[in-house]
């Protein structure tokens, strides 16, 4: 009994391994893959993003060739540095194009509004975000 208990076992850890390789893996920033993008913001949301690892902004951004999810950063740290981003908001966007959960995407580095840019990410795609934790840590 106490076998056939431990095959069982067994089997299901096997599937549950199997089951859970089966999600794509959150893309990471690619330096060769970046491009500047313009457009008007068409919606901003706020939800847990594997990207970063953390409740992050993204921007729904209509370009010409259609609506682009770009990956900003971390909620805290844009709010931390005063930077909000609203519908009907004219951007460009310098990143790095990504495909995710089958979508077409973009990670931001940096942000242009107006006069304003906006920095996220260091020109090799590191996270500004995690430089400031550590600065902050020391």
């Amino acid at each position: 009994m106490l076998k056939i208990l431990t095959v069982v076992a067994l089997v299901l850890v096997a599937i549950l391994l199997f089951h859970n390789g089966a999600k794509q893996r959150a893309p990471k920033y690619n330096a060769a893959t970046e491009v500047r993008v313009e457009g008007v913001v068409q919606e901003v949301q706020q939800f847990w993003c594997p990207i970063n690892g953390d409740e992050g902004t993204h921007l729904m951004l209509k370009t010409d060739t259609g609506i682009l999810q770009v990956h900003v950063a971390p909620r805290r740290f844009l709010q931390g540095n005063g930077v909000s981003f609203s519908k009907g908001d004219q951007i460009a966007v310098v990143g790095s194009t990504v495909t995710y959960e089958g979508h077409d995407a973009m990670i931001a580095r940096k942000i242009t509004r107006g006069d304003q840019t906006f920095a996220f990410r260091q020109p090799n795609g590191g996270p500004l975000w995690v430089e400031r934790s550590r600065t902050f840590v020391r």
